[in-house]
């Protein structure tokens, strides 16, 4: 019961980060696949 209680609350959590993330940056602002496609080639620089 514990475990499920600590989900709960910590899905709760990041549910309510999200939510505060899009009335910040509306969902218009967002860009994933760009942000993504620009870190990528530099970590895979750091790794090898």
């Amino acid at each position: 019961m514990d475990r499920f209680f600590l989900g709960v609350m910590v899905s709760a959590v990041l549910l309510l980060i999200v939510a505060a993330d899009l009335l910040v940056n509306g969902p218009g602002l967002q860009e994933p696949t760009a942000y993504a496609a620009r870190v990528l080639p530099s970590t895979g620089a750091i790794i090898r």
